[in-house]
C-alpha cells in the first residue's frame, strides 16, 4: 500500500510540473530598474535597442520614435541624449567602440547603416569596403562588436553576417552553405564565439570565432523549451543564452549546448517587471538583463545571478 502512494504522489508531481506555466518555475531574476522616462528626458517612444559599455558603464537606449540615442550613467540617471543636430533618425541598433565611435542602424529607411563620432561632431553614412557581392544589395539589420572593435552586421536581404573593422574593411562573411538564413540578432562572446537567431526557422545558430558553424538549436511549439515568435538574444557572463520570445512575453535560458534553463517573466499588461511586446535583449558582464519592453515604451532592467 504505501508503495501505491508513493508513486500516486510522484504521478501528481510530475503531472504538476507539467501543467504549470514555465514562469512559475522562475530562474533568480529580480527586478532592479524600470526606466521609462522623467520630466528632463521626456518619455521613451518605441525604443529598439540597448547597449551597456562595459567600459564606461553606460547603457545607452536607441529611442527610435524620438529619432535619439539616450545614455544613463551605472545607476540609471539619466545623463544625456544624442540626435546629431536632428540628423538622426529611427536609430534601430547601436554599438558602440573603444574610441567613442557609434555605430548605428536607422535612417528614414531604417536600414542605413551610420557612423557617430560625438568628440569630433561626425555623422556620416559608414561604408562597407569590398564585401563579397551577391544577389541583393547589403541590408542591414543588427549589429554586435567583439573586444577588438570589430563589427558584426546582419544582412537580411542576403542572409548573412557580415564582420568588418572600424573603417568598414571587410574581414570575413558568416553564411551556411545554399541556405538563405534570417539572421534577425546576433551577439559575440569575449572568445569571438558569434551566436545567432533565427526568427522564422525558431533556431540558434553558434559559430566559432573563424565563423565555422559549430551546432544550432531550437524548434516551434508551445512547450516550455520551444519558440514561439523569438526576437532577440543575449549572452550571458556565466555562459547561458537567454532567448527573448515575443509572443510568449519570457525569457527562454539556455545552456550553450541547447539544454533548457527554466525561464521567467509571464505575458501581462503593465505590470511592473512583466513584459509586453518585449523587443530586445541585453546582458552585462555583471550579469544584469536589460529588456526593451516595447509595448509598455520603457526598458526593464532585472539582475540576473552572478
Amino acid at each position: 500500500m504505501r508503495d501505491i502512494h508513493k508513486y500516486i504522489i510522484i504521478f501528481f508531481i510530475i503531472l504538476l510540473s507539467y501543467f504549470t506555466p514555465s514562469y512559475l518555475f522562475s530562474a533568480d531574476m529580480n527586478l532592479i530598474a524600470s526606466l521609462s522616462g522623467n520630466k528632463i528626458m521626456g518619455k521613451f517612444n518605441q525604443p529598439s535597442a540597448i547597449f551597456f559599455d562595459e567600459s564606461k558603464k553606460r547603457l545607452y537606449v536607441a529611442d527610435t520614435g524620438n529619432n535619439r540615442l539616450v545614455s544613463f550613467d551605472p545607476d540609471f540617471n539619466f545623463i544625456s541624449e544624442f540626435d546629431a543636430g536632428g540628423e538622426l533618425k529611427y536609430p534601430m541598433s547601436s554599438v558602440r567602440n573603444s574610441k567613442e565611435q557609434f555605430f548605428v542602424i536607422g535612417g528614414t529607411e531604417k536600414n542605413g547603416l551610420f557612423v557617430i563620432d560625438i568628440s569630433k561632431k561626425v555623422f556620416k553614412q559608414f561604408d562597407i569596403k569590398d564585401a563579397p557581392t551577391r544577389e541583393n544589395p547589403i541590408l542591414p539589420g543588427k549589429l554586435a562588436i567583439d573586444k577588438n572593435d570589430n563589427l558584426y552586421i546582419t544582412d537580411k536581404a542576403n542572409g548573412r553576417i557580415l564582420v568588418v573593422d572600424s573603417n568598414g574593411r571587410h574581414l570575413k562573411e558568416i553564411k551556411l552553405e545554399n541556405k538563405l538564413v534570417d539572421f534577425s540578432d546576433i551577439r559575440v562572446d569575449a572568445d569571438g564565439n558569434i551566436y545567432s537567431l533565427s526568427t522564422l526557422e525558431r533556431k540558434i545558430y553558434i559559430f566559432n570565432n573563424k565563423g565555422v558553424l559549430i551546432s544550432s538549436f531550437g524548434k516551434m511549439g508551445n512547450k516550455v523549451n520551444e519558440f514561439e515568435f523569438p526576437v532577440s538574444i543575449a549572452i550571458s557572463p556565466n555562459g547561458f543564452i537567454y532567448v527573448l520570445d515575443q509572443h510568449k512575453g519570457s525569457i527562454l535560458t539556455f545552456k550553450k549546448d541547447g539544454v533548457f534553463q527554466p525561464s521567467f517573466s509571464n505575458y501581462k499588461w503593465k505590470n511592473q517587471g512583466e513584459l509586453y511586446e518585449p523587443y530586445y535583449i541585453f546582458a552585462d558582464m555583471e550579469n544584469k538583463v536589460y529588456i526593451v519592453d516595447r509595448g509598455n515604451n520603457r526598458i526593464q532592467i532585472f539582475q540576473g545571478e552572478k
